[in-house]
């Protein structure tokens, strides 16, 4: 079915409306059960277009359901760490909005059965905190004193005081401390630039090195953000080979052993290990695939893809830690190629459009085609496909692995080829794709995402391929593939 047929000028404004409604018959967009749903993961995260106004501290499962969060002020908070007892949350937050070197220290409470606590009040730069084993303390880095080093500071904000002094010339940060050993990690910045883990016992003593660095050379290359197994066997880490080429690595504790895991050109972050030791979370930027900013993704431990567990492209992740319940991954069955013919196909945006599913069924040079309609002094074009999902039950969903082809006729200035998908928790379109295209070739676009958030209770879900054209002649959107591939969990007999 396509809904509708042809759509002129006059009615562009109905047609948005009608498609965010759903606009085929018996069509509905319920979202899956979020309001009560025990968290597993917390995670800072800002707004890319206003991050000081719009921040927060987010409680979610690991499929993104949920919508509580730790009670919040204005300024961006970044560096969420939990204490061991499950519900006291260390982060720091910008005292003057939109400048990361005025970090403070602050601890929160996740059932907010206690006021939140500013633990630091200064004109230097605190942050990047992790807790003592037993919570007793909390180690952070500041730059205060001309230096930045690794300080200790009580709960309550009491008893301030340098753990360890970096030698002259260099500057220590992102520390983590193992529950499991008691011993301490950390990123050492040289004074040419290149950083190298360390590890260091409780008390500061027996500081020695722990990786070389990679061969990366140049100012910021080398070993970032460690972060302990919880067994305290294995450091995650990110290596920063040169200005773009970014590997999340494994090292072993006791031998040294590097192990690279994935590499990509962008950014990687933050990455945490699951309780269970099967799989790593991580904040991953891929601009030369369309995704810019910082997003929450999982990888497996031993072999697989990343995928987003946040795909908008609104959020960028500024802090992240794991609760004890998240429990392991279920087992998932064989990827299913969905057949697009059988999906529903509307008109997201333009005057007309001619063409059939079977036009973007193949990557076959058969295209799909939308004349454009003008909005905002840009000519728009765009298709949205609705996907029925196989599953009894929509929570059965683990991951949608989704690819588009797609060219506009016309590029220059801010012309922009999209792919979003829709969040009924939120009503919008999240747009998880956003590539710049120098010329009328076709561009593929990708992501993966295992976010339940984009799964409706109808077991439901629909993409959109958008083609924005600077102002102009009328033009056309052409669309040669929307392909999904559910990956399913493996139920009981």
């Amino acid at each position: 079915m396509f809904c509708p047929t042809t759509i002129r000028r006059g009615g562009i404004l109905f047609l948005v409306a009608l498609v965010a409604a759903a606009c085929s018959s018996g069509t509905s967009s319920n979202p899956i059960g979020n309001n009560n749903v025990p968290p597993e993961l917390l995670a800072c995260r800002a707004r890319v277009d206003s991050p000081s106004s719009f921040a927060e501290i987010a409680l979610r499962s690991a499929q993104n359901l949920g919508t509580s969060r730790i009670a919040d002020r204005s300024g961006t908070e970044r560096d969420a760490r939990l204490h061991p007892d499950g519900n006291t949350v260390v982060f720091a937050r910008e005292r003057s909005g939109g400048n990361p070197d005025s970090d403070e220290l602050y601890v929160a409470v996740i059932d907010g059965s206690r006021a939140e606590l500013r633990l630091t009040a200064n004109n230097d730069r605190d942050h990047q905190p992790c807790w003592s084993p037993d919570g007793s303390q909390i180690l952070f880095v500041s730059e205060r004193n001309g230096a930045t080093a690794l300080w200790l500071v009580a709960p309550d904000g009491s008893d301030a005081r340098l753990f360890l002094a970096a030698p002259a010339g260099e500057r220590d940060g992102q520390p983590d401390w193992s529950r499991a050993s008691n011993r301490i990690v950390f990123s050492r910045r040289d004074a040419q630039g290149k950083h190298r883990l360390y590890l260091a016992e409780a008390n500061g003593t027996g500081v020695m090195p722990l990786t070389d660095g990679g061969p990366g050379t140049g100012l910021d290359t080398g070993d970032f953000a460690p972060s302990f197994s919880p067994d305290g066997g294995t450091i995650a880490f990110v290596r920063q080979l040169g200005a773009s080429t970014t590997t999340l690595c494994l090292v072993d504790v006791a031998s040294t052993v590097v192990t690279p895991r994935f590499a990509t050109v962008g950014a990687i972050d933050l990455p945490r290990f699951a309780p269970t030791m099967d799989r790593l979370f991580f904040g991953l930027a891929e601009p030369l695939a369309g995704r810019a900013s910082l997003r929450l993704a999982s990888l497996p431990i031993g072999s697989g893809e990343p995928t987003l567990l946040w795909p908008d492209e609104r959020w960028q992740l500024e802090g992240l830690d794991i609760l004890p319940a998240l429990t392991a991954a279920p087992a998932a069955n064989p990827p299913e190629l969905l057949d697009v013919t059988k999906a529903q196909l509307q008109l997201a945006f333009g005057t007309s459009a001619f063409g059939s599913r079977n036009d973007i069924a193949d990557e076959d040079g058969l295209e799909f085609r939308v004349l454009t309609a003008t909005n905002d002094f840009h000519e728009v074009g765009g298709i949205n496909v609705r996907f029925d999902l196989p599953v009894a039950d929509p929570e059965d969903v683990l991951e949608l692995r989704v690819r588009a082809v797609a060219r506009v006729l016309r590029t220059g200035g801010d012309t922009a080829l999209r792919m979003s998908i829709y969040n009924p928790v939120d009503e919008r379109f999240d747009t998880a794709v956003e590539v710049a295209p120098g010329d009328t070739t076709a561009q593929t676009m990708t992501f993966r995402t295992s976010s339940l958030r984009h799964v409706t209770r109808e077991r439901q879900v629909r993409i959109t391929v958008v083609g924005e054209i600077a102002d102009g002649p009328q033009t056309e959107l052409r669309v040669d593939l929307v392909e999904v591939t559910l990956v399913t969990k493996v139920t009981p007999p």
